[in-house]
């Protein structure tokens, strides 16, 4: 286990290594290297990395003791940031009395809050529904935090002991600030592996996450060890927040991101191996500042210098070896039968969106209390950047939603499609280029999936974060690629059967029409053998391997289908800015929020990509309020929803996994004519919810060991001996 684990380590470290070597070739800056620019250069990288190592340290204590990786452990880093910041700066505190108190007491209380309210109802979820959850925690701290302290004012938290104190290195000076966060990150990595290793709560730790059941028979405390883990892995963030806050400010975007790098480094380690976490964060933290000090990569590659950390993932996934088929387990894989939209049912459906686009943009429709009349150029603006999220969010359904595969790069594989698009219809905006970029986004789609096919579970989400943050740092940023606002290069509007969609509401229609014929294309899909052989790869890969069903060609068709869609949405979406930003318009962190909303829609539903007009339609409907006239109470609640909804619906998934839109649509259906199936069900749960009447039992109904319960009760007949929970709490 041991060997596999470093062999794809070591895999990866020599192709680092190798890369390394041949871009320092043909990128070197010139600039003379000495012993003392060498040294400080060391010096730099090795805080850096002490800093990620302790990012990477709660990962791995946290993924290691409860099986959950946490994506909000940079979130929590920024909230304790901007609380020390409050009490030390803006309240005077000393600065150890504000550690104590941040990192001593509130993040082991967010810790175990999130653990009992939150994590322990994890245990039975899928992979999807952990990791978006925990997505949703990292959006909702974000957003209190930028609620609190306004997080667009500047501020700046001091080093310890100031800038200007430390060792004397000749050309420079060595801050104790860094000279304790090295010291610190090694002390913590090594107690770290000592208690897991060394001590009777680590070993528990690490068999509760094993098998729960198994530990608390020999006397563990499960849920005591997950508090405590997840109290340990908040603490570990909060620590890494707010030493870092010092170099890189107070800005909620920057240091959230730095969680990624940790997650290099974590994986480095195979996600439980300790030392090797924090060999390979102190190894991108020298990469990094050796690269920037004696490399010069020109104004193209001007954020490549960052892409080592996705890179080192990147390669450091792909050494991953071949992952075993899993075999559906009976307990949490089955789930009822779903009864597949009709054709017919599914185009009514789509005439209906269009239907209600039009009234709602033509300002056909009186609320009574308020009339929103025809939508402005705001509103429409809102309304085309939401139905482009749309289109892109349509693209996880038959991948995420259907087979199972997690991506987190939807933006990648549209920022690819508006580069295609661009190259081939230039500046004339011809439409009838559209089909044949989702062609050409397809093969990229098939590219990523075939290391993919390898991979499950929590190594696919990695691979695919960092090879969206890889195209974002090194691609798009390119002049070649995608012109930006400084070029001065439009993005061309889109003309088709004759008429240029350079009108707002006429590329609104345009827009919906298109998500109209995704969605019935998807209802088709979804009836057909395609789309049941991708869930029955989602069920049990070893099952449909024994059935005859090609896993590996399958996982890469479904990566090709899902890759030609969001090529064709970002054609959608770069029009909708009109110019380009390279940077901003691609980003991982939005495409975090496009997988969160349709995961709390309900991915597996074809028209859950809906669900990701919540945000910018929401936002015009209060643009709409302003106009027509304000409803201070209607704007204030917009203004929270906005704010806090998207993360609210995800969290939501702890009691719901199958989405929203599955209970919205089993709540109206009942109501279809022709849906008598729905209205049968519906009262067979009723009749089973209903106390049985004492003649049914045994005869009509089956005896369960709370009917007994409660039978002998009605009685007077209740034994002592059982407890009021039921014969079925006894045996357990």
């Amino acid at each position: 286990m041991i060997l596999g684990l470093r062999l794809p380590v070591a895999l990866a470290a020599l192709a680092a290594a190798v890369a390394a070597v041949v871009i320092a070739v043909f990128n070197w800056k010139g600039a003379p290297v000495t012993g003392q620019t060498f040294l400080v250069t060391t010096y730099i990288g090795l805080f850096l990395g002490a800093l990620w190592a302790m990012y990477a340290t709660g990962l791995v204590v946290v993924y290691t003791t409860t099986g959950v990786f946490n994506f909000a452990q940079g979130a929590i880093g920024v909230f304790a940031a901007f609380l020390y910041w409050e009490l030390h700066v803006n309240r005077g505190w000393h600065s150890v009395l504000a550690l104590v108190v941040v990192v001593g007491m509130f993040a082991p209380t967010l810790g175990v809050l999130l653990d009992i309210v939150i994590m322990r109802r994890l245990r039975t979820a899928s992979l999807v529904v952990q990791l978006m959850v925990t997505v949703a925690i990292m959006v909702l701290l974000l957003s209190v935090v930028g609620d609190i302290w306004e997080a667009d004012t500047a501020r700046r938290v001091p080093y310890l002991f100031g800038i200007e104190n430390g060792i004397d290195l000749g050309p420079s000076q060595l801050p104790w600030h860094r000279l304790i966060v090295f010291l610190v990150a090694v002390a913590i990595a090594v107690a770290m592996r000592y208690l897991l290793r060394r001590t009777r709560i680590g070993t528990a730790m690490r068999a509760v996450v094993d098998n729960r059941e198994l530990a608390a028979l020999n006397g563990a405390r499960p849920n005591v060890v997950s508090s405590t883990s997840w109290a340990l892995g908040s603490m570990l963030g909060a620590l890494g927040g707010i030493l870092i806050a010092p170099e890189l400010g107070l800005d909620p975007a920057t240091l959230n991101n730095v969680v990624i790098i940790a997650f290099a480094a974590a994986a480095f380690g195979a996600l439980r191996n300790l030392p090797m976490a924090v060999v390979g964060a102190m190894l991108i933290g020298l990469l990094r500042a050796h690269t920037g000090a004696w490399l010069d990569f020109g104004p193209d590659y001007r954020f490549a210098h960052l892409a080592i950390a996705p890179l080192l993932l990147l390669f450091v996934v792909i050494a991953l070896p071949q992952a075993r088929l899993e075999v559906g387990r009976l307990a949490h894989n089955l789930r009822r039968h779903e009864r597949f939209t009709k054709w017919w049912e599914g185009l009514i459906g789509c005439g209906v969106i269009i239907l209600v686009a039009v009234a709602l943009s033509g300002g056909w429709l009186d609320f009574g209390v308020w009339d929103p009349g025809a939508w402005g150029s705001r509103e429409l603006n809102s309304a085309n950047e939401a139905m482009a999220l749309a289109l892109i969010g349509l693209s996880l359904v038959p991948l995420i939603g259907w087979a199972g595969q997690i991506n987190f790069a939807p933006l990648a594989f549209a920022g690819f499609g508006a580069f295609v698009y661009l190259k081939l219809a230039g500046d004339t905006g011809n439409g009838y280029w559209i089909p044949l970029v989702g062609l050409l986004c397809a093969p990229l789609g098939a590219l990523v999936a075939l290391p993919a096919a390898r991979l499950r579970g929590l190594y696919l989400a990695l691979m695919t974060m960092a090879f969206a943050q890889a195209m974002s740092l090194i691609f798009f940023p390119h002049s070649w690629v995608l012109p930006t606002i400084g070029v001065g290069r439009q993005f061309p509007h889109i003309e088709m059967f004759g008429v240029t969609f350079d009108d707002r509401r006429g590329f609104f229609l345009l827009i919906v029409s298109v998500f109209a014929v995704f969605v019935f294309g998807l209802v088709l899909l979804r009836r057909s053998r395609y789309g049941r052989r991708w869930m029955a790869v989602n069920d049990s890969q070893a099952a449909s391997a024994t059935l005859g069903i090609p896993v590996v060609w399958t996982k890469v068709v479904v990566y090709a289908l899902s890759a030609a869609m969001a090529g064709i949405a970002g054609v959608f979406w770069a029009t909708v800015s009109g110019n380009v930003d390279s940077v901003q318009g691609f980003d991982l962190l939005i495409g975090f929020n496009i997988v969160l909303l349709v995961a709390a829609a309900g991915v597996s539903i074809p028209v859950a990509g809906i669900f990701l007009i919540f945000i910018p339609l929401f936002t015009g409907l209060g643009h709409r309020l302003e106009d027509t006239g304000n409803v201070d109470f209607l704007v204030t609640l917009l203004d929270i929803t906005t704010t806090y909804g998207p993360g609210m619906l995800v969290l939501g998934m702890v009691f719901n996994p199958r989405g929203a839109i599955f209970e919205m649509g089993r709540g109206f259906s009942p109501m279809l004519p022709w849906r008598g199936d729905a209205r049968a069900e519906i009262a067979a749960e009723n009749a089973q919810k209903r106390e049985p009447e004492i003649g049914e039992l045994g005869i009509e109904r089956p005896f369960t060991p709370e009917e007994v319960v409660a039978l002998d009760r009605r009685l007077g007949i209740l034994d002592d001996v059982v407890p009021k929970e039921g014969y079925g709490a006894a045996r357990s």
